[in-house]
C-alpha cells in the first residue's frame, strides 16, 4: 500500500506471451517422475507420469486448475459498430442518425420482433421473492415463473460482447488484496510463486510498500482530534498475548452482565456448524472487554513462549488471590505436558538422528520444566479482549496489553485509514462486531471508556483506542489491520484498468462525452455517451433493442425440494486463474513464474469469464442435488437457500428491435442461436446452450433459446387494418441469410486484425480463436463432465494452478479414453 506513483515493471508484456497452452497439455509427463510407492499417502511434490491422460486433471500434481468456467481471449480492441451498419452508412445515413433514429424508419433497415422459447435444461434461479422463513424462489410475474427481462438482456449482450469483442469495463473495480504472504508450503511450487510473490513486494516502486520480510507487529491505533491524523502505540509486549478459546469460555462466566461464551463447533464438540467457523453474531458484546490476564513468567528454549499465553483471565480491578494462580498453573502444567506427549511421539517417529536429537532435547525442556511448575511465577497484564472473526481452525483469541508508551508512537497515512475502511476491506464480521456506536478500547483505565464514533459499521473508532496488527519501515507504518493474516494491498485503486486493453477499457463517465465509437453492443443496446457531444441536446441514446420477460404457465415449476447452497467463487485477486500466464514447454506444467497483480503495468487479462454447463443426466432426477438438501446441510453465514425452477420448463417472451441493418439483426440472432442451426435445433439437447441466473458454478442456469423471425413491412402495414398486416415470419432461408450477413462482416474484421497481430487468418467466423472458445463454452452436447469443471477446494489453490484454456481443456478431455472404447 504504497502512497508513490506507480512504475511500470521493466519484464516481457504479457500480450507477447504465447496466448495458448499446447494442445493435449492437461496431463503433460513430469521431467524423472514417478508415481508414489503403494500404500504412501501422495505428497505434494509427487508428479506421476501417465503417458496417456487418464482423467481430469489434477490441481496438485498437475498444477492445472479445474474451474467451472473458462476464459476467452480478449481482442486487442473492439469491432467498431460502423462494421455492421456499412450497407446503411455508404448510402449517406449518418452513423448518430441510424442510433438516435427511434422516431422514423431508417431506409434498408429492418424493423420487427423475435418471439423466444426459452427452454430450461437444468434448474434455474434468477431473481428472488423472499418469504418470511422460507427459501428463496425464483422471480414470479402475476404467480408465474418468469426470467426478468434484465436477465436475458444481460445474456444476450454479454454473449454479443464476446462475439464481437466489446468493451470490458468493470462495474466496481475494488482495490485488490493478498492475505499477508504465508511463510511456508509443502509444496515446491508453491513456495517459487510465494518467494517471487514477496520479492515483488519489497522491490515494487523502489520501496517496501509492505514488506513480507518485516514482522507484523501489535499496537493501538489512535486518532489524535487535535489534528485529525492517525498514529499507532506500540505494545509493551513483544507480541499480543494468546489465551484458548475453552479457557477464555470458562473463565467469562466470573464476568457479571455477560451472555455465554459459545464455542466453535470444532471446539465445543457439537458437530453442529462448519468445521472452523466461529459465529460471529455473539461476539459483540465481548469485544475489546477489559480483562486481567495472568502470564507464567517462564523463559526457556522449548517454553519461553509460554509467557505469551494467558492461563487464566479475571475481571477488571479483581485481585489476584492464590486459586486465580493455582488454576493459571493447573492449565500451564496441562499445556506442558500434551507438548511432551508431542515430543514424545515425535521422537518414536523420527527416522534419522538429527531429528531424534531435536525431538529428544524437547523432551528433555518439557520434562525440566515440568519439575519445576509449582515454582513457576504469574504476571497479571490489565488487557483488551480482541476477537478477529473467521479464519480456519480458530482455536485461540488475543490480548491485547494497555500499559502502551505515550511517548513511542508510529505516524500512519492517511490513504492507509481509507483503504482500511473501504468496502473491500469490511467484512460482515466487522460490520457486526464494530458498528458505528460499539466502545473502543481505553487505554490506561478499566471503566469509563469513551463512545466511539465511527463513520461506518465496520469503521475504524475516532475516539479511544483501536487493537491493530501492522508493519511498519523507516519509522512509518506501510500496512495495518485488524488480524494479523490482514490483507495487503496489491497497487492502485484500479488494477483491473491496467490488465485490459485500453480500446477495450470502458472509460469513466464524461459529461458531454467522451468521443470514442461505439462498438456492436453498445450501438445495439444504448448508452449515455453514444452520440457526440452537442450544444442543444445530451450524448445519451436508448437501445435500438428491448427485451421483455419471459413468463410460464406451467402451474408446478419448481424443483422437487428446496436446496441450501454456498455462493461463493474466486475473487479478482486469484491471479493464477485470471491473468494470462507464460507457457513454457521445457517446465513441468505451468511455469512457476506467475504473473500477480504486483507486476504492476504489466499484466493482461486472460478473457472474458464465461460459464460451462455442468449438469449430466441421472436415472432419476430426485437424485440429483440431494446433497444441498437442507437436512444435509448446516446453515450459516455463506449459505442461502434456494428453491429453484425445475428442468423442462418453456418460458415466452419477445424482444423487439428497430432499425437494424442486415449484419446487426445477425448479430442478434447469432447471439441467441449461438451454433445452433437457423431453426434452432433440438429443444430437449440441443448443442449449444446459454447460461443465466445465479448459481452457475452448481450446475444452474442452462437453458435452451429458440427464436422466431418477424419483421414488419411499414407501407403494408399502413395500407391495413388488419392488425397482422405487414408482419412476416422469416424461415430458416432467410435468418441463415441474416446470420450469414453478420458472419461475413465478423470474419472481414478479424482477417484484417490477425494480419495487423501478424497471427493465422481465420478461414471462417467460427474459427475465429475468441468465437471457438465461446462455442466450446457453450456446448450442452458435448459438455465436459463434472468432474472436469469441479470447484476446487482451499488445498488446491493453495498451490497456485493455472486455468488452461477453453480450447486445452477440451483438447485434454478428448484424449482420455471413454467407457467401452478401443484404446489398443
Amino acid at each position: 500500500m504504497s502512497d508513490q506513483p506507480p512504475r511500470r515493471a521493466h519484464r516481457p508484456t504479457p500480450a507477447a506471451m504465447p496466448r495458448r497452452r499446447p494442445t493435449g497439455g492437461g496431463h503433460r509427463a513430469a521431467p524423472g517422475g514417478a508415481a508414489p510407492a503403494p500404500g504412501r499417502a501422495r505428497r505434494h511434490d509427487d508428479h506421476p507420469a501417465p503417458t496417456v491422460p487418464c482423467g481430469p486433471p489434477d490441481p496438485v500434481r498437475d498444477h492445472q486448475a479445474v474451474a467451472p468456467y473458462g476464459l476467452v481471449p480478449l481482442p486487442e480492441r473492439p469491432m467498431p459498430a460502423e462494421r455492421l451498419q456499412e450497407s446503411v452508412l455508404r448510402d449517406g445515413t449518418p452513423q448518430e442518425r441510424l442510433l438516435a433514429g427511434h422516431d422514423h424508419r431508417v431506409p434498408g433497415t429492418h424493423t420487427g420482433w423475435i418471439d423466444v422459447a426459452v427452454r430450461t435444461l437444468s434448474p434455474t434461479f434468477v431473481g428472488a421473492t423472499r418469504g418470511g422463513g422460507r427459501p428463496d424462489r425464483s422471480l414470479t410475474i402475476d404467480g408465474r415463473a418468469a426470467l426478468p427481462g434484465a436477465s436475458l438482456r444481460g445474456l444476450i449482450r454479454n454473449t454479443l460482447r464476446v462475439l464481437t469483442g466489446g468493451e470490458t469495463g468493470p462495474v466496481n473495480t475494488p482495490q485488490l488484496f493478498f492475505r499477508a504472504p504465508a511463510a511456508s508450503h509443502s509444496d515446491r511450487r508453491a513456495r517459487h510463486v510465494m518467494r517471487n510473490l514477496n520479492r515483488q513486494y519489497r522491490h515494487r516502486h523502489g520501496a517496501p510498500s509492505s514488506p513480507p520480510g518485516v514482522p507484523v507487529k501489535a499496537g493501538f491505533l489512535h486518532h489524535r482530534a487535535d489534528t485529525g491524523g492517525w498514529e499507532i502505540l506500540p505494545l509493551p509486549v513483544e507480541r499480543p498475548l494468546q489465551v484458548r478459546l475453552t479457557d477464555l469460555r470458562d473463565d467469562l462466566r466470573r464476568f457479571p452482565g455477560l451472555p455465554p461464551f459459545e464455542l466453535p463447533p470444532h471446539e465445543s464438540g457439537d458437530g453442529g456448524g462448519p468445521s472452523g467457523y466461529v459465529p460471529a453474531d455473539f461476539h459483540g458484546p465481548f469485544q475489546y472487554l477489559d480483562v486481567v490476564a495472568l502470564c507464567p513468567d517462564t523463559h526457556g528454549r522449548t517454553v519461553g513462549e509460554s509467557r505469551f499465553w494467558a492461563m487464566t483471565v479475571l475481571p477488571p480491578g479483581t485481585e489476584v488471590t492464590f486459586g486465580h494462580r493455582e488454576t493459571a498453573r493447573h492449565r500451564l502444567r496441562d499445556r506442558w505436558e500434551q507438548k511432551r506427549a508431542r515430543a514424545e511421539q515425535s521422537l518414536r517417529r523420527a527416522a534419522g538422528e538429527r531429528s531424534r536429537s531435536s525431538s529428544r532435547g524437547r523432551r528433555n525442556d518439557l520434562d525440566r520444566a515440568l519439575e519445576r511448575v509449582d515454582h513457576i511465577g504469574f504476571r497479571a497484564f490489565d488487557c483488551v479482549l480482541v476477537l478477529t472473526g473467521v479464519a480456519g481452525e480458530r482455536k485461540n483469541a488475543y490480548l491485547f496489553p494497555k500499559d502502551v508508551d505515550p511517548a513511542r508512537r508510529l505516524p500512519v497515512p492517511d490513504h492507509l485509514v481509507h483503504l482500511v475502511e473501504s468496502a473491500d476491506q469490511i467484512t460482515r464480521f466487522q460490520e457486526r462486531n464494530h458498528p458505528r456506536a460499539a466502545p473502543a478500547a481505553a487505554l490506561g483505565t478499566a471503566s469509563g471508556r469513551p463512545r466511539a464514533a465511527r463513520r461506518v459499521d465496520g469503521g475504524l473508532a475516532r475516539s479511544g483506542a483501536e487493537p491493530v496488527w501492522y508493519q511498519e519501515a523507516d519509522g512509518r507504518v506501510v500496512s495495518f489491520g485488524r488480524s494479523g493474516g490482514y490483507r495487503v494491498a496489491v497497487g492502485e485503486f484500479d488494477p483491473v484498468s491496467r490488465a485490459v486493453p485500453e480500446p477495450l477499457l470502458t472509460p469513466r463517465r464524461a459529461r458531454g462525452g467522451t468521443g470514442r465509437a461505439p462498438d456492436v453492443p453498445r450501438a445495439l443496446f444504448g448508452d449515455l455517451d453514444l452520440l457526440p457531444a452537442r450544444d442543444n441536446a445530451g450524448s445519451a441514446a436508448r437501445g435500438r433493442v428491448s427485451v421483455g420477460s419471459a413468463v410460464c404457465d406451467d402451474p408446478d415449476p419448481w424443483f422437487a425440494h428446496p436446496l441450501r447452497v454456498e455462493l461463493l467463487s474466486p475473487q479478482r485477486s486469484c491471479f493464477a486463474n485470471y491473468l494470462l500466464q507464460p507457457v513454457s514447454d521445457r517446465t513441468y506444467g505451468t511455469s512457476p513464474d506467475l504473473v500477480t497483480w504486483s507486476h504492476e503495468g504489466d499484466v493482461r487479462l486472460g478473457g472474458y469469464k464465461v460459464y460451462l454447463h455442468r449438469y449430466d443426466p441421472l436415472p432419476a432426477s430426485a437424485q440429483r442435488y440431494a446433497h444441498l438438501h437442507p437436512d444435509r446441510v448446516a446453515a450459516g453465514p455463506t449459505t442461502r437457500d434456494v428453491l429453484p425452477m425445475r428442468e423442462g420448463l418453456t418460458f415466452h417472451g419477445r424482444i423487439t428491435f428497430t432499425n437494424l441493418t442486415d449484419a446487426e439483426l445477425g448479430a442478434l440472432l447469432r447471439a441467441l442461436h449461438l451454433g445452433n442451426p437457423a431453426g434452432g435445433g433440438d429443444t430437449a439437447d440441443p448443442l449449444y446452450a446459454h447460461k443465466i441466473g445465479l448459481g452457475k458454478a452448481l450446475g444452474f442456469g442452462s437453458v435452451h433459446i429458440s427464436p422466431a423471425l418477424y419483421l414488419i413491412d411499414p407501407a403494408e402495414r399502413a395500407s391495413s387494418l388488419d392488425p397482422g398486416a405487414g408482419v412476416h415470419r422469416i424461415g430458416d432461408e432467410g435468418v441463415q441469410k441474416l446470420l450469414d450477413s453478420f458472419g461475413d462482416a465478423l470474419l472481414t474484421w478479424e482477417r484484417e486484425e490477425s494480419v495487423r497481430a501478424g497471427e493465422a487468418i481465420p478461414d471462417d467466423w467460427s474459427d475465429v480463436p475468441r468465437v471457438e472458445a465461446l462455442l466450446l463454452a457453450a456446448q450442452w452436447r458435448h459438455r465436459l463432465p463434472e468432474s472436469w469443471t469441479r470447484v476446487m477446494d482451499v488445498e488446491e489453490f493453495a498451490v497456485f494452478p493455472v486455468l488452461p484454456g477453453l480450447q486445452d481443456r477440451f483438447a485434454a478431455h478428448a484424449q482420455v479414453p471413454q467407457p467401452g472404447t478401443d484404446t489398443g
